[in-house]
């Protein structure tokens, strides 16, 4: 692809890159969504401060992973891990 383009692909795509034969690094950018039931390789729980998280709105809290997945998946201590920023 010229330098520049972008493409798009659905996650269930197989895919693979060739060999870097220039002198210059390849710049790749991946950005995923998780299903709320998948726990994520990254934990935002951890990256983003429990201070900060407080303040966002709860729909941005569940996509960091203050959420569960009916009926038993997620929970922290037993509890739904949202009731963690009350603390």
């Amino acid at each position: 692809m010229p330098a520049g383009s972008v493409i798009f692909y659905g996650g269930h795509l197989f895919h693979g890159g060739g060999a870097n034969n220039t002198d210059r690094p390849r710049l790749g950018v991946i950005l995923e969504y998780a299903a709320s039931w998948l726990r994520p390789q990254e934990t935002h729980l951890l990256a983003v401060p429990r201070e900060v998280a407080r303040t966002l709105p709860p729909r941005l809290q569940e996509l960091l992973g203050y959420n569960i997945y009916p009926p038993f998946v997620g929970y922290v201590d037993g509890r739904h891990p949202r009731r963690s920023l009350d603390t």
